[in-house]
């Protein structure tokens, strides 16, 4: 009997999801490994055997998948004003921004009801914003993003996974709400988990008078 076999079995008697590993068919848990295909900005659900032939620095040499590594990490340092928001073009309070590796450009993806919606950002813009904040250096392209929530009544700034911002842009589609909405419950829910993952037990909100 294979493993994927005894996997599907003992999630039909504990009655857990059944999910697939969509590159082998393995059946994986609910906590599972991602890859990315760049050019489609698409994640695939992988077990760790189809991951481990990955990396996320292997597309330059011509590999077809970027691997995820899932993590969160809260940019406390980072506050961007009204004036360096407005240059780069983002409509509302909510977005993530991702570099490409084969053209160098910065796109910003605003997560709505309707789904999604990018742009391009200015390069002069992001790289203003660079030289105030180096730590945005960090951010790995096409695999990570930096995730912002910009409201009256909340800052948060996270170096994350793509995959999480994927996950994000799933539970707005989802939502039976105006599009602009980062302030939703299920939004702060989100960001909280996030927040946990990150290691901090807190969510940054910005100052009163």
């Amino acid at each position: 009997m294979t493993n994927a076999v005894l996997a599907k079995l003992r999630a039909f008697v504990t009655g857990a999801p059944i999910e697939e590993c969509e590159l082998c068919a393995e059946a994986i848990s609910v906590d599972h490994e991602h890859l990315l295909e760049p050019d489609a900005r698409r994640v695939f659900c992988a077990c760790r055997s189809c991951a481990a032939l990955f990396s996320e620095q292997q597309e330059r040499q011509g590999a077809r998948y970027l691997r995820l590594q899932r993590r969160a990490a809260r940019l406390g340092g980072l506050s961007i004003d009204d004036a360096s928001w407005a240059d780069l073009r983002v409509p509302g309070g909510l977005a993530y921004f991702t570099m490409r590796s084969r053209t160098g450009e910065v796109v910003a993806t605003f997560p709505g009801r309707s789904g999604i919606i990018e742009s391009f950002v200015p390069l002069k813009a992001w790289s203003l914003l660079e030289r105030r904040f180096p730590v945005l250096k960090s951010v790995l392209p096409d695999v990570e993003a930096l995730l912002v929530r910009r409201t009256s009544r909340h800052q948060d700034y996270f170096q994350a996974s793509v995959d999480h911002c994927y996950e994000l842009a799933e539970l707005l589609r989802g939502a039976e709400v105006p599009v602009s909405s980062p302030e939703l419950a299920a939004v702060q829910g989100f960001f909280e988990r996030l927040d946990v993952e990150a290691g901090q037990k807190r969510h940054s909100r910005r100052p009163t008078a």
